[in-house]
């Protein structure tokens, strides 16, 4: 799962990441629709999840509809690399404008009864568990599709408002 940057607008290293998103649930939480998350999926913030500013420089994963753009990394970090979040405790997201692509927004709508279709032009909004969908969840419009995931590519391509 990531965030690939075709066009990057303004990386954000200013803000501590909040001490719930490093641990926060992602598999099997309640309110969780999408299927892009699977049980390999680590906990806490991802690549492509939405950060939202809580308070004096901090930000968490956005659940109250104030998204300011999506994580460049996922908090854990890699496996293979080394944790730069947990070392230093921030975690970088994109704001500003940009053109992204990402493997990780919502497959079913907050009610779970209909899936989450996207089609390029469509409006973008933050789900309250932090991801990209079409459906109007009360959030900002924060992008619009430019490029809709499909079976053979699953990566959404978007155009960042926010």
């Amino acid at each position: 799962m990531g965030l690939r940057i075709l066009y990057p607008g303004d990386r954000n290293t200013l803000s501590t990441l909040a001490a719930a998103a490093f641990t926060r649930q992602n598999y099997g939480a309640a309110g969780a629709t999408s299927s892009r998350i699977t049980a390999d999926t680590p906990d806490g913030a991802l690549a492509g999840m939405f950060a939202e500013y809580s308070d004096n420089y901090e930000v968490g994963i956005s659940a109250n509809h104030k998204p300011v753009g999506p994580f460049l990394n996922d908090a854990a970090g890699s496996p293979f690399e080394n944790t730069p979040a947990v070392a230093s405790g921030k975690n970088v997201f994109m704001r500003s404008m940009g053109s992204y692509e990402t493997d990780l927004y919502e497959t079913r709508n907050e009610a779970d009864s209909a899936d989450v279709t996207y089609t390029a032009g469509d409006s973008l909004y933050v789900s309250d568990f932090g991801l990209l969908t079409t459906e109007d969840t009360g959030s900002p419009i924060v992008g619009n599709v430019s490029k809709a995931p499909t079976a053979t590519d699953p990566w959404l391509g978007f155009d960042l408002l926010v």
